[in-house]
């Protein structure tokens, strides 16, 4: 698939903030596309940050830089938005909360448009990272710490672009703004919450074992046969069998090596530990995105779920339920206390 693509704008644009009785507004220029997350980083420390708000406003004193992190953003309600937040030296921003207000720009990412009330994003650690999050609010961690997003849940009511303006009240006493701008779709571009799981030819371990494919088409990890099965028990069900015995699924789509974003390996991992607590409730399934890296050829039962017109990312998780449609979904950055409470409100498999 397509690598993640994130936006920069062509300039670092600010928030103006007009006198408080009037409407805050979100002025944007378009933006150039680029495939490499740093890339968006354009240092903006030069930048001069819009005429202060009201008066009792803590003093801007910095600008953020904004990474959508969302792989398929539609229309609806309570949406769950993902930023990767940096300041203008490129160093992350990590633990507590965020303000956000969001603005829809319409069909192009240009123009200007009233910015809607604010809501809260809140800090969202990869899991099986264990790097620890800030406890006293939003930090920096440093330049080369892989963290986590910000999470909010949001209402899109339309299509097209929507500019994201952010506002971060560090530990260490500043004050950081930022925007960015991205698209909204008028309806999911792969499978989501309510429709039934596709059917899904898939290897299994006893496939390889068998000689019928190398083990880097199981796992990428499994570069030779001499390679440790990090994820075995993820490997050894079909979810066309578990969808015909009618067993919930947790089913993963990554790569854990070619993962441009560092997220799968550590994901994979993670959901190793989650079957041990709750393989007596689901069956755990991971999907390798390449079937041949090498020749950039993609698996097709990961293709089956994630590819769209423009291409895919990684890494997506996904709960299937008994009745064979998708319970939950979570692209990028999986959430732990939603996945794992879904999993406990689940029956124990067998019991009467």
């Amino acid at each position: 698939p397509s690598r993640p693509v994130q936006t920069r704008p062509d300039t670092c644009p600010t928030t103006q903030h007009p006198a408080s009785s009037a409407p805050v507004v979100l002025r944007t220029r378009s933006l150039v596309l680029t495939a490499v997350i740093t890339a968006m980083l354009a240092a903006c420390a030069g930048d001069t940050p819009g005429p202060a708000g009201p008066a009792d406003a803590p003093t801007v004193e910095g600008s953020l830089a904004l990474a959508p992190a969302n792989f398929d953003l539609s229309v609806g309600e309570d949406r769950r938005l993902l930023l990767a937040v940096f300041t203008d030296q490129r160093e992350r921003v990590a633990g507590g909360e965020l303000t956000l207000r969001l603005a829809h720009l319409g069909d192009e990412p240009g123009g200007e448009a009233a910015l809607g009330e604010s809501v809260t994003a809140t800090f969202l650690p990869i899991p099986g990272l264990g790097v620890p999050a800030p406890e006293a609010g939003p930090s920096v961690v440093g330049t080369d710490v892989l963290t986590g997003v910000y999470r909010a849940d949001v209402t899109l009511d339309a299509a097209g672009f929507w500019g994201v303006w952010a506002r971060a009240e560090l530990t260490d006493g500043r004050v950081l703004e930022g925007q960015t701008i991205l698209q909204v779709l008028a309806a999911p571009a792969i499978v989501t919450v309510g429709d039934p799981a596709p059917r899904t030819d898939h290897l299994v371990r006893a496939d390889v074992e068998a000689g019928l494919a190398p083990p880097s088409s199981l796992d990428s990890r499994l570069q030779t046969l001499d390679d440790p099965d990090r994820a075995e028990v993820l490997h050894i069900t079909r979810l066309n069998d578990a969808l015909d015995a009618g067993r919930p699924v947790v089913l993963a789509i990554t790569t854990p090596v070619y993962c441009v974003s560092l997220v799968c390996g550590p994901l994979t991992e993670y959901l190793v530990d989650v079957h041990a607590r709750f393989g007596d409730r689901a069956d755990f399934i991971h999907l390798e995105v390449w079937e041949d890296f090498a020749a950039q050829r993609l698996n097709p039962a990961a293709a089956t779920w994630i590819q769209t017109a423009t291409g895919g990312n990684e890494p997506w998780v996904f709960l299937i339920g008994p009745d064979g449609d998708i319970m939950a979904r979570w692209d990028n950055v999986v959430d732990v206390a939603e996945l794992e409470s879904a999993l406990s409100a689940l029956p124990v498999l067998g019991a009467s």
